[in-house]
């Protein structure tokens, strides 16, 4: 089958609204999609390879083109109206570079755009949270003159929170918070797991809690500030 023509057929595929039927049609096209995964209509262009394990769910109304990979781990979540892409000469010449990496129970919630050319890697139980959040993984090395892209790693059960800016090279370690509005740069050295926050995004102490340590991939029950109470909502 011709490379455009596979292509377009794939397109029209995740056009598809999800079923087990789209899951079988997008393993003949060469996918590896679980019958249990939830794969929504969206707008997805030139992926070469996209696995979506049992349990995972894939939103609606995304954008996705230009991509080396798409792996979604058990029970991962990619929710919607989010635009995932990567610059096509990274595809083609830089090892590992077009990849986006959900480990099992991992979620990216929904409005957020993700650079992947120098791949983007989520650890189990990670979160890129809130809304209209940037991951931009390539930039122009002005030393050399050259466009360059590094790596960005959200370690296991670390929160992103909403509005932050994540380079090229970022590390947020495991069992670490980024807050809202920050902007985390290239690693020096292995950072130090804790609450990351400013701009350029620094350590400013220890962070913990329950939801480190949860087992689902969303949390769904309420917390009342006045009462104290928490409404169990499942």
């Amino acid at each position: 089958m011709p490379e455009t023509f596979r292509d377009l057929v794939r397109l029209a595929l995740w056009l598809l609204p999800a079923s087990r039927w789209k899951n079988a049609l997008l393993r003949r096209v060469g996918h590896r999609i679980h019958p249990t995964a939830q794969a929504r209509a969206s707008l997805v262009w030139r992926v070469a390879a996209f696995e979506m394990g049992p349990g995972s769910s894939f939103g609606s109304a995304n954008v996705v083109k230009n991509m080396r990979e798409i792996r979604l781990g058990r029970d991962a979540l990619l929710g919607r109206w989010n635009l995932i892409s990567s610059h096509p000469l990274f595809v083609r010449h830089l090892p590992g570079g077009g990849a986006l990496t959900l480990g099992d129970h991992a979620k990216v919630t929904s409005r957020h755009q993700l650079d992947c050319s120098g791949s983007v890697t989520l650890g189990a139980f990670a979160s890129i949270a809130g809304h209209q959040s940037r991951v931009m993984s390539h930039s122009v090395d002005l030393e050399r003159d050259a466009q360059a892209a590094f790596p960005v790693v959200i370690g296991e059960r670390s929160f992103v929170g909403t509005r932050v800016l994540i380079l090229g090279g970022a590390v947020l370690p495991p069992r670490s918070v980024l807050g809202a509005g920050s902007v985390l740069t290239r690693a020096r050295g292995v950072p130090e797991a804790g609450l990351w926050a400013g701009v350029p995004a620094k350590r400013r102490g220890e962070v913990s809690g329950a939801w480190f340590d949860r087992r689902e991939t969303s949390t769904h029950d309420l917390w009342i500030p006045q009462t104290g109470e928490i409404v169990r909502t499942r």
